[in-house]
Parts: C-alpha cells; sequence; structure tokens
C-alpha cells in the first residue's frame, strides 16, 4: 500500500513539473537600485510578449516588446528616483517585480 501512494505522488510531482516549465520566468534586475540602465532576464515560449515598466501609481512609463527570451535593458537615465515595478506579459500569463532607481 504504501508503494502505490508512493509512486501516485512521484506521477503527480512530474506532472506538475511540466506546467510550471511552461510559465514565464521574470529575473530579479540587475543592478538593483539602478542608476542609468539596469538588465532584466526574461524566459517565455510566446511569439507576443512585452515589458512593461510603471511607477508606484501604476502608469506606464516604457514599454518594449520582446522578440525572444534573453537579457533585456531598461533605460532609466530620464527616470526620476523612485520605486517602479516591471511586468513581463507573455504566455497568458503577467509576472511583475521591484524595480528601484537611484541617482
Amino acid at each position: 500500500m504504501k508503494r502505490l501512494v508512493s509512486i501516485a505522488f512521484t506521477l503527480l510531482l512530474a506532472a506538475s513539473m511540466v506546467f510550471a516549465g511552461d510559465d514565464p520566468k521574470l529575473g530579479q534586475n540587475y543592478p538593483n537600485p539602478a542608476k542609468e540602465k539596469t538588465y532584466v532576464n526574461v524566459e517565455f515560449t510566446s511569439i507576443d510578449a512585452t515589458l512593461t515598466l510603471s511607477n508606484i501609481l501604476g502608469e506606464t512609463i516604457q514599454i518594449q516588446k520582446l522578440p525572444h527570451s534573453g537579457t533585456f535593458i531598461i533605460d532609466v537615465t530620464n527616470i526620476p528616483e523612485g520605486v517602479y515595478f516591471y511586468t513581463l506579459d507573455a504566455d497568458g500569463h503577467k509576472v511583475t517585480k521591484k524595480l528601484t532607481v537611484k541617482k
């Protein structure tokens, strides 16, 4: 009986891992805080993805269309100091992380 429970758990875990691999991934920007430019690693499978930078009020500051997974630059040279959020919208999911700008 214990063996059957162990096998069922293993199969459930394997199915869960396959599904999780399809979700887009958004890395923490570096450096953080950012002064002029900051880098963000993203992974996704769709062909239509965007990276949006918003201020603390939710107002859009920048939008970048992303052609593929990889490392992308967010230019914060002309953005005032403060806390911002960047959102990856891909594969039907949105993932958001915090970015700090300090001059």
